[in-house]
């Protein structure tokens, strides 16, 4: 039989092994990737010359919501990821990298937080104010560890 449960984007936190599944997947993802040149300019010519000096990361890009399931909670998940750990006043780890996981497209993909954008708007607890819903921009940077070239890429 046929498995027909829905697939669930959701991060792992890669060093607590901490999960968070999207309660909503997101309807878009931006996949981003530039490169850097320098520009050499030479006198006479009408055109500066270019020279790659190297890929810029990689960055996803994406919008996921939160709806009356504790969304403040979901939210400081998020964001506790773009914060180190410290031992008194002494950097202890830097913040930690998550793995992507979004169907077939992104298998478990490594990456960094590098930023949270919490957008609270129309529901709020009558009591606490605390939020009831939460519309957050995530950016991601894909973590690589060697040099990729393109015959790779276009697998």
């Amino acid at each position: 039989m046929a498995n027909t449960k829905p697939l669930i984007a959701y991060l792992v936190d890669a060093v607590t092994r901490e999960r968070l599944a999207f309660q909503y997947n997101p309807n878009d993802i931006v996949d981003s990737k530039s490169t850097s040149y320098a520009t050499l300019v030479v006198p006479g010519m009408s055109h500066p010359r270019y020279q790659f000096v190297a890929g810029d990361a990689r960055k996803i890009s994406f919008t996921v919501t939160f709806y009356q399931q504790d969304v403040q909670k979901q939210v400081a998940w998020l964001q506790a990821l773009l914060y180190p750990t410290h031992a008194g006043t002494m950097l202890k780890q830097a913040p930690h990298p998550v793995l992507f996981f979004f169907g077939e497209l992104y298998p478990g993909t490594p990456c960094l937080m590098r930023e949270v954008r919490a957008h609270y708007s129309y529901l709020f607890d009558p009591a606490t104010l605390l939020p009831q819903r939460a519309d957050v921009e995530v950016t991601l940077e894909e973590v690589v560890t060697q040099s990729v070239n393109a015959s790779e890429v276009r697998r």
